[in-house]
């Protein structure tokens, strides 16, 4: 499920992207490692840009749940800050804050 999932993302967004296997699960809450295949005649993403698919991945993925905070990518641990939300989202909560603010006082 975690491989088929995620593999749909790393598809869409990695033209070089061949496949995507998990190795083991460990302990914890549950930790996945796993092993993504590039072609390495193209260019092979960063792991930035792997971290942030897997962010965006995280909101839409079903049966598991994937940690932003926790996502680790040979050895360097993500932000797990990564969302996009469009100018009218962003101004109506502006606008929210505002007024609640003002509620307030």
């Amino acid at each position: 499920m975690i491989e088929t999932q995620l593999g749909t993302f790393f598809r869409t967004e990695f033209p070089s992207f061949r496949s995507f296997r998990v190795v083991r699960f460990r302990n914890g809450s549950i930790f996945t490692d796993a092993n993504a295949e590039f072609d390495t005649t193209t260019t092979i993403p960063s792991g930035t840009q792997i971290a942030n698919v897997l962010i965006i991945a995280s909101s839409n993925v079903t049966g598991f749940d994937i940690e932003g905070s926790s996502i680790l990518i040979n050895g360097e641990t993500s932000s797990g800050v990564s969302h996009k939300i469009s100018l009218v989202t962003a101004s109506c909560l502006g606008l929210l804050s505002w007024l609640l603010s003002n509620q307030l006082c």
